[in-house]
């Protein structure tokens, strides 16, 4: 009987590795996933996305003796409807195990840190130990060590329980022009300027099968948790905020299935949440992508928005600009979800939609409301462009 190691040694392994890929693929051709031929298109690129994603995680990354902080969520790289506004970490760690964490929290607007049991798609929904901006003690110039381990520590702790399997970091960037995006490190406590052991073939092909099966899960349940959205959604109407189970625990969750033509547009009025951060966010069907980040108005958060005289504020989405500062940028998709994010916030109110004609959206804007001609929209999206870009050099 063969081992891991003689099946990666034979080429086995990889081989078998390769049939899996091409099966998740096939999948997309089957009954419940996308026809368009856009639609099933921007699938094939996500299964690229994820499969890099997954690579990442599991054969570089996965390793809870020698972690390393990765970034997550990467532009190219989407998972599970990523935010805009943060920048994403995540490290492998075991219980087992006691981990220093250190960085630099100078300019940093907030953080979510947390210790979870795993990935959604994997129904690995455990979130453990969180810990926010005003929870870490820091030195006069910002910087921290955190601990993460079974045993209380003085200092910055989290108590890592027995079935938590990775490090998880949310840094919220809502000024793109100010807010700080720092780095972060983590050593296994013990392993301090000792090597990794040499590639053992055993391993890599472990997690070649780990690889696969992420992907292999990842696939049907992005499918299914957007379809089933749109099966159960009156298309159209804004869904009041809640938590999301396997999110973080500080946020609440509203959402609106879109159903438009090219010339249709939502006009949503919310009044401003008392919350510490809020956004706006598309995320498109099957594969819950977060559209194209950088180069389109995909997103708007609470600087980047108008706020009327009145203290309301009012979205468009819509394929077509509506010439109004607060478009949230459809992509020409006809469907898709739009998601609003309330966190740490301590009132839940409830955005209303209007369905109305491209051409009757002034009409329902105030007075006062700013118009957007497309030499500026231009300039904003260039500007918009640099400044996600920048925070991934």
């Amino acid at each position: 009987m063969s081992t891991s190691g003689d099946k990666l040694h034979s080429g086995e392994a990889w081989r078998e590795f390769c049939d899996r890929l091409k099966a998740v693929g096939d999948t997309l051709l089957t009954d419940g996933y996308a026809t368009d031929p856009r639609e099933r298109a921007e699938g094939y690129r996500a299964l690229t996305r994820l499969l890099a994603h997954a690579m990442k995680n599991e054969v570089q990354c996965s390793d809870p003796l020698f972690p390393e902080i990765m970034r997550d969520e990467e532009p190219h790289m989407q998972w599970g409807g990523p935010n805009p506004d943060n920048t994403y970490y995540r490290a492998a760690i075991s219980p087992e195990h006691e981990y220093r964490v250190w960085g630099n929290l100078a300019g940093v607007r907030e953080l979510i840190f947390s210790l979870n049991e795993g990935d959604m798609q994997l129904m690995e929904f455990g979130v453990f130990s969180e810990k926010t901006l005003a929870d870490l003690e820091t030195d006069d110039n910002g910087d921290f060590e955190l601990w993460i381990s079974a045993q209380e520590r003085q200092g910055n702790w989290m108590q890592c329980p027995e079935n938590a399997r990775l490090f998880l970091a949310r840094i919220y960037v809502s000024d793109w022009d100010n807010d700080a995006s720092p780095p972060l490190h983590i050593e296994r406590v013990g392993a301090e300027g000792v090597p990794p052991t040499p590639l053992d073939p055993a391993a890599l092909a472990g997690a070649l099968d780990r690889t696969a099966t992420w992907l292999e899960k990842s696939v049907p349940f992005w499918n299914q948790y957007t379809t089933g959205q749109w099966e159960a959604a009156e298309k159209n109407v804004v869904r009041a905020a809640g938590s999301t189970p396997g999110g973080a625990q500080n946020i609440k969750y509203g959402s609106l299935l879109w159903d438009l033509a090219q010339d249709d547009a939502i006009v949503i009025t919310t009044e401003v949440p008392d919350a510490s951060y809020w956004n706006f966010c598309i995320h498109t069907m099957h594969w819950l992508e977060s559209g194209d980040m950088a180069n389109r108005q995909v997103s708007l958060n609470a600087q980047q928005v108008h706020v009327d005289d009145d203290g309301r504020v009012r979205l468009v989405l819509s394929a077509q600009d509506p010439g109004a500062p607060n478009w949230i940028d459809t992509q020409g998709l006809g469907r898709g979800l739009f998601v609003f994010r309330w966190i740490w916030t301590k009132t839940n109110p409830m955005p209303e939609g209007r369905l109305v004609k491209i051409d009757a959206v002034r009409g329902l804007l105030p007075a006062s409301h700013p118009e957007v001609d497309p030499v500026t929209r231009r300039r904003q999206l260039a500007a918009r462009r640099e400044r996600y870009l920048s925070r991934y050099l």
